[in-house]
């Protein structure tokens, strides 16, 4: 199965973009080529010690908004439509740096989600392309996943299939009841593409992958939590399904289309209990 049968009138482009960039921010060539090659990059430093405390006691207080309006811990998404904090996130200008050497100086946000892995929680999050959950074309998001927690190679740490990116679109199947996924896809025989690499970070680093890209996670059987946000980016030039506009944050300079409508910062941080278009239910990692 794939999403381009069920959307055949986009006509999308599932094919890997390379990053290009002769003078980089903060990356450097070699570590672009190792992008383009592998399809990620990490870990990469962002947030000093104090930084991390604020973020980590910042989730905590939307995890308690989410939790008096019965949500669970997977629930805190796509609210920089509603959270200031979050916004503010997706326009951190170290973040923007880091992705702005692989997409370009123009940056359009449109998809936000915490992934929030409680002590012993059994779900996991099979074997997945994200570009697979979107109705996006062409296939150049960029996701950057900011650890919140440490994590270590027991709590169920995001693994990724390094150049499984280079395959395309790879067919998947509606994931089981039996699985416990947290979404509903599932890649059968993942371990065909090659060995997974598991993301140990510490909180305050951020990884990078691109959007074909195999990746999922197994349970947290620790008795720690293991959280981190998901941010996607890309270049302005991609479109959704609407042919007409769609809404996103401009993370960083401006859409010279008028596609992306900018969705303005928000007035403090509000709990978001419907979902708000598909950015915000087909959401992953």
């Amino acid at each position: 199965m794939s999403l381009t049968d069920a959307l055949p009138e986009m006509n999308r482009e599932l094919r890997f973009y390379p990053a290009k960039n002769e003078l980089p921010r903060v990356l450097t060539p070699a570590q672009i080529d190792h992008y383009n090659e592998e399809g990620y990059l990490f870990p990469l430093d962002l947030m000093s010690s104090s930084e991390v405390v604020a973020n980590r006691a910042y989730f905590d207080r939307l995890m308690s908004m989410a939790a008096d309006g019965g949500l669970n811990s997977y629930s805190i998404n796509g609210w920089h439509r509603s959270c200031a904090g979050i916004y503010d996130l997706v326009k951190d200008s170290r973040i923007l740096d880091f992705v702005e050497d692989l997409l370009g100086p123009n940056l359009v946000c449109t998809m936000t989600h915490y992934f929030c892995k409680m002590p012993g929680d059994p779900k996991q999050v099979s074997w997945h392309q994200d570009a697979s959950y979107w109705p996006l074309t062409p296939s150049k998001v960029v996701t950057v996943w900011l650890a919140i927690d440490d994590v270590d190679s027991e709590m169920g740490p995001m693994q990724v299939v390094p150049r499984s990116h280079r395959h395309g679109q790879i067919p998947f199947d509606p994931s089981t009841e039996e699985e416990n996924n947290v979404l509903g896809q599932t890649v059968p025989d993942a371990d065909r593409f090659g060995d997974p690499v598991p993301f140990v970070m510490k909180a305050g680093q951020i990884s990078m992958h691109t959007d074909l890209l195999l990746h999922g996670s197994e349970p947290n059987r620790t008795d720690r939590r293991r959280c981190g946000l998901t941010l996607r980016y890309m270049p302005p030039d991609v479109r959704g399904k609407d042919p007409d506009h769609q809404y996103g944050v401009i993370a960083r300079g401006e859409d010279p289309s008028g596609y992306w409508l900018p969705i303005e910062r928000p007035d403090g941080d509000t709990i978001q209990t419907k979902p708000n278009g598909w950015g915000q239910r087909q959401n992953e990692k």
